[in-house]
């Protein structure tokens, strides 16, 4: 059986780098965990298309041409936070449940086997630039809500400081909400067998056996109101009388307090 060849072999085959290249690219990467042909990418020797050119000869893996092959039929198949995890884009759908699945690296197992798993596809893996499966992504995946707040793309921090925006603007829209109450119904108090509802510099209370009470001032009126009533029917016919005396919002507060609180009571 015949040795399969190493990505430098074949790149020194095809003269697209020296030994003496290769050897200094394989030095460098003794130092770390990078891909040898990403090395030579960034050292000048080579072009992504090559590099691409010498995987696909090594692996016998095809090129892929987004642009050209691309079919609308795959793309909602693979969430965009699945594509940005493993660097991959579902080109098309194939006869026999098949998934043509662009991807930086074929070899990658598990990110075939969660795609796979995912889609209830067969991957075939085929090889795309780096930069031409990002841009499809960007063009072509739709957002999910999931892409916003998912373990594989954001930090813990991320995630954390995610919690906090989202809590505070829970707290806010809380308050909000409540100030737009009491702006709109003002505020209720209970004092032994007494009730008091406050709201735009009118009080109305309510005590022992229903007598009411009304004080405050109308902007309109001469002086403050002191007023006691039997009843809410009472009540309404001394507002609707005197509702030139009253702003707009005392007027329509009135009323819903004689009616809403009062009568209902």
């Amino acid at each position: 059986m015949t040795k399969k060849q190493t990505l430098g072999e074949i790149l020194v085959q095809k003269r697209l780098v020296t030994q003496e290249q290769l050897e200094a690219a394989l030095r460098i990467q003794t130092s770390g965990d990078r891909r040898l042909g990403h090395i030579l990418i960034k050292m000048g020797v080579i072009t992504d298309d090559q590099l691409l050119e010498a995987l696909s000869d090594q692996h016998d893996i095809p090129l892929c041409n987004i642009d050209r092959e691309f079919n609308s039929n795959a793309i909602n198949l693979v969430p965009r936070y699945l594509c940005r995890k493993y660097s991959v884009f579902p080109v098309a759908i194939e006869n026999n449940n098949v998934l043509k699945l662009a991807m930086v690296n074929p070899l990658d197992g598990e990110a075939i086997s969660d795609i796979d798993h995912y889609t209830g596809k067969v991957v075939q893996a085929v090889l795309a630039k780096q930069k031409d499966i990002t841009n499809a992504i960007r063009r072509h995946i739709p957002f999910n809500y999931k892409d916003f707040y998912y373990p594989f793309i954001y930090s813990q921090m991320a995630k954390y400081m995610t919690g906090i925006i989202l809590a505070l603007l829970l707290v806010v829209g809380i308050l909000t909400y409540r100030s737009m109450q009491i702006e709109k119904y003002g505020s209720v108090s209970e004092s032994g067998n007494a009730k008091i509802y406050y709201n735009h510099e009118i009080m109305v209370g309510v005590e022992g056996e229903g007598v009411i009470s009304l004080i405050g001032h109308g902007p309109f009126a001469r002086g403050f109101y002191s007023v006691v009533f039997n009843n809410p029917g009472e009540l309404k016919t001394f507002i609707e009388g005197k509702k030139s005396n009253f702003t707009e919002k005392q007027y329509n507060w009135l009323l819903w307090v004689s009616d809403e609180r009062l009568t209902k009571k």
